[in-house]
């Protein structure tokens, strides 16, 4: 895995060694996602500037390194990511392809792009990747993202200026580039934790959404296409063949174990990575490496779980303790690693994870992406029952319900929770009941997802702008997309959350470690075939992964899979009164917070008060108005 930018400079006023100048400090900033090796490629006549940073997986001499020319001289790579049949399209185009130089994934690419074009070698390609590159020919630049979105490009464009780069802070070394806030940007991030593609924290920075072409010419005429897309893919019919799953999936653990590096795999104990790890260690001749993070409390901690699964696969297991008292140390990184506002605390344990993992390998097998495609979240099951039990009663039993809830303390709900199955209770019962009873005198399901993804309703509260990007979860055509309640969210959350959060969330921890994290669950046979099953073969009766557990009793004991979903959290309530009161509180009397005109910082100090009193549980926000903060103090206030 690598780290990719380059710009185009059209007033063409700067000289050969200006451009070079500028293509190394963009490069410098992405050295960690790319520590072995740094080349680039100028063209002084056009502007150009392509730069690269390898982190060296497939064919580790220097031959592999980039940016690439491809064998006619007309296309110029720099590429970040894996194309897994890399071996298989080099066979089946073997008549179209040069004498090869090297055994990389790189060449096959920059070659299929000359020999087929590059739209048929987006319908051929197998893998995670995100790439640009220059057409000689033509003088124009073409950039392209993966289909789900596992590896990330910003494009900085404002009519008169292009760049790109696989992060923010390389876009931020070119000087004739304008840094604002789009504060609707912010509204969406205070909402949902992160920013929704394709949109940044700034005006002029874009996410390139999956599966699409940002293509530039000379002339600065600009043409956006999607080459996949979602809504399109005649996939929902259900009528795909269950029994086939374990080998789809199988093989796609296969493919990504292709590497001349160390692999090992995330091991959580939860369903996914236990599934991923059983069938990457059927296919090791020698034990595979699995990593876990434990944690001091016992409420979040799977670990015991991950290392009785290892010790049944027989994997070569590593685990480590997330120290509470690291917590400062690592807080300091984050605006680093994440260089637009990112609010996901599973971002700690997940550096963490990706911190150790390295040390061990250089490539990770992932479970990311189970949940989505088979209903793993507990919102889908909550959205089941709560169609069943509450959008069917008369109005007036639901403001009576409404009111119940209001009017019985969070805490006293809280308590009760403990002793309701943890999917649908737990200690925070109180905060999702309170989430939930605004939607009881709603008619509208889709209005479930849409509350229970946000931080808040009404945005007017917490930011002196309420504007805010539309995103998927709140445009009228994605709710057309299926009848199916679950199988919406499924979809929504596949599409935005999926690649926005999640994904985000583990490529920049691990390539901040210089870490390749491979996820086989979004293998393109993987998500049509899961796309395609049966809802009933997914999520039936508050039970969701029902193939997937199936799957997992060839390898563990039906008492290992079966067993509450945990996630990767964090106990964020606690942590944040015990070890970042003094940064909030900090932050929250700061002139030069007030000075920002963003935040309605009377509003957030009255959270801050009931959070700390334990009123009420308002770590997510509070977490949100941290981060944001911590990483204004990092990029905006140094400029």
């Amino acid at each position: 895995m690598c780290g990719i930018s380059g710009f185009i400079k059209f007033s063409k006023d700067l000289s050969k060694s200006s451009i070079s100048s500028f293509s190394n400090k963009m490069a410098k900033t992405l050295e960690r996602r790319g520590p072995d090796a740094y080349g680039s490629w100028v063209d002084v006549k056009n502007g150009v500037s392509l730069s690269h940073r390898r982190l060296s997986i497939l064919d580790l001499s220097q031959k592999a390194n980039q940016p690439m020319v491809s064998h006619n001289k007309r296309f110029i790579l720099s590429y970040n990511g894996e194309i897994y049949n890399f071996k298989f399209l080099k066979n089946k185009f073997k008549n179209y392809l040069p004498n090869l130089k090297t055994s990389s994934d790189t060449e096959v690419l920059v070659e299929l792009i000359a020999s087929i074009g590059l739209k048929e070698t987006l319908k051929n390609i197998n893998g995670i990747f995100c790439f640009a590159v220059w057409d000689v020919d033509k003088e124009r630049m073409y950039v392209v993202r993966d289909r789900v979105g596992i590896k990330p490009v910003y494009i900085y464009w404002d009519n008169k200026n292009f760049a790109f780069a696989s992060e923010i802070k390389a876009l931020k070394v070119l000087p004739w580039h304008n840094f604002e806030i789009c504060k609707e940007s912010l509204g969406s991030y205070v909402r949902l934790n992160y920013i929704p593609s394709p949109y940044s924290i700034y005006e002029n920075v874009l996410k390139l959404e999956p599966g699409c072409i940002f293509e530039i010419n000379k002339s600065r005429v600009v043409k956006y296409t999607k080459y996949w897309d979602f809504e399109k893919l005649n996939i929902l019919k259900n009528n795909n063949d269950p029994t086939s799953t374990h080998k789809i999936l199988n093989d796609a653990v296969l493919s990504q174990m292709v590497s001349d590096v160390p692999v090992g795999v995330f091991l959580s104990g939860g369903i996914d990575s236990s599934l991923i790890a059983a069938l990457a260690q059927k296919n090791s001749k020698k034990k595979i490496n699995s990593f876990t993070i434990g944690f001091e409390d016992n409420a979040f901690d799977e670990a015991p779980y991950a290392k009785k699964i290892s010790k049944i696969l027989g994997t070569n297991h590593n685990e480590v303790y997330f120290n509470y008292k690291d917590l400062n140390s690592l807080i300091n990184e984050i605006p680093i690693l994440y260089d637009e506002p990112f609010a996901d605390s599973s971002q700690l344990p997940t550096m963490l994870l990706s911190k150790i993992t390295q040390k061990n390998v250089t490539v990770a097998l992932s479970g990311d992406g189970g949940d989505e495609l088979f209903g793993g979240y507990y919102r889908y099951f909550m959205a089941e029952k709560y169609q069943k039990y509450i959008f069917n009663q008369p109005n007036a039993l639901k403001v009576i319900l409404k009111n119940i809830i209001k009017f019985i303390p969070q805490a006293l709900w809280n308590k009760i929770g403990v002793f309701i199955p943890k999917k649908y209770g737990g200690s925070q019962f109180g905060d999702k009941l309170l989430k939930l009873s605004n939607l009881l005198t709603e008619n509208q399901d889709i209005l479930f997802q849409q509350r229970i993804v946000s931080n808040l309703n009404n945005l007017s509260f917490a930011l002196e702008s309420s504007k805010e990007k539309l995103n998927k979860y709140f445009e009228e055509k994605y709710r057309n997309l299926s009848n199916d309640t679950i199988t919406r969210m499924q979809i929504l959350d596949f599409l935005t959350y999926l690649p926005d959060d999640i994904l985000t969330k583990v490529d920049r921890a691990s390539m901040y470690y210089s870490l390749e994290v491979r996820v086989p669950f979004l293998d393109n046979k993987v998500i049509e075939h899961a796309w395609g099953l049966d809802k009933k073969f997914k999520v039936s009766n508050g039970n969701g992964k029902l193939i997937l557990k199936e799957i997992l009793y060839n390898y563990l004991p039906a008492k290992l899979v079966e067993r509450p979903k945990m996630g990767f959290g964090i106990p964020l309530d606690k942590l944040l009164i015990e070890f970042f009161n003094k940064k909030i509180e900090m932050y929250l009397n700061s002139e030069k917070v007030k000075q920002q005109n963003l935040f309605n910082l009377d509003y957030y100090k009255n959270l801050w008060n009931e959070h700390k009193n334990k009123k009420r549980n308002w770590q997510f926000l509070l977490w949100n108005f941290l981060m944001f903060q911590i990483w204004y103090e990092q990029w905006e206030t140094r400029k």
